[in-house]
């Protein structure tokens, strides 16, 4: 199925949007996706606000994410992205895991993708900067293609160097296992992954192989089914189909 992109289309995705963060069941649709993160301190009703006052989530659609992969229920970070208020909740939550989990072990850095996880990181370190002075370091992000580079500058990550991969979500795992990545390309030591949620709905089998081998923060598990294209039900139903880059601000 074609990606849709005409402006009537779209505009009109946005009113029906709209419409549903003005409703009175907006509260019950979140709750039924949201389940707190097992390492965080913020509650399912944090999680809620965050998401109802953001409107990050985007209900009954059909939407073509990154990896190639459909979704009728999709979050976008970015809106979330634009609330300073909602990010500096978000980053004190993530810097009280790191003192929490690596008060013996101090960590050297963050590796991050120059996207708006570069705001969690940045927040992470500021808030951080008197008890543990972290070194954020950014990988490159594409905003046509939504994939992430592996390039740092050099001497960013010296051997031996403990520092934690970060990213804003995760889906399959493969971004943030490529930050990982990057770490121990470069001689340092993966100490632990971060990321605002999972939205794997416990799909893709790296997700689970990764929160058992490493410390694992993620603030909340969404539960966002998705569908390779040949399966998705929507797609047999010939529901129009949006890119997640045509996810606007609402």
């Amino acid at each position: 199925m074609s990606v849709i992109t005409g402006e009537q289309a779209v505009a009109e995705f946005v009113q029906r949007q709209r419409t549903f963060y003005e409703g009175p069941a907006i509260d019950a649709k979140l709750e039924a996706i949201i389940r707190e993160g097992s390492h965080s301190t913020l509650t399912e009703w944090d999680i809620l606000q965050m998401l109802r006052t953001s409107r990050s989530v985007f209900f009954d659609t059909h939407v073509e994410v990154v990896s190639g992969h459909h979704t009728a229920t999709y979050l976008r970070f970015d809106s979330i992205a634009r609330f300073p208020e909602l990010m500096k909740l978000v980053a004190r939550d993530m810097a009280g895991w790191i003192a929490r989990t690596f008060q013996r072990e101090p960590i050297t850095g963050i590796v991050a993708t120059a996207s708006a996880a570069r705001l969690l990181a940045e927040g992470v370190a500021d808030i951080l900067h008197n008890t543990m002075r972290l070194r954020v370091t950014l990988t490159p992000y594409s905003d046509e293609t939504g994939r992430i580079g592996t390039d740092i500058a050099s001497g960013a990550i010296n051997p031996g160097e403990r520092f934690l991969a970060l990213n804003d979500v995760t889906t399959r795992g493969n971004c943030v296992s490529k930050l990982g990545k990057v770490i121990t390309d470069h001689g340092g030591l993966l100490a632990g992954m971060m990321v605002f949620a999972r939205r794997d709905s416990g799909q893709f089998p790296l997700m689970n192989e990764l929160t058992a081998q490493h410390p694992f923060y993620y603030a909340t598990d969404l539960d966002l089914p998705q569908w390779e294209p040949a399966d998705c039900p929507l797609c047999q139903r010939k529901t129009p189909l949006l890119s997640w880059k045509d996810m606007p601000e609402l």
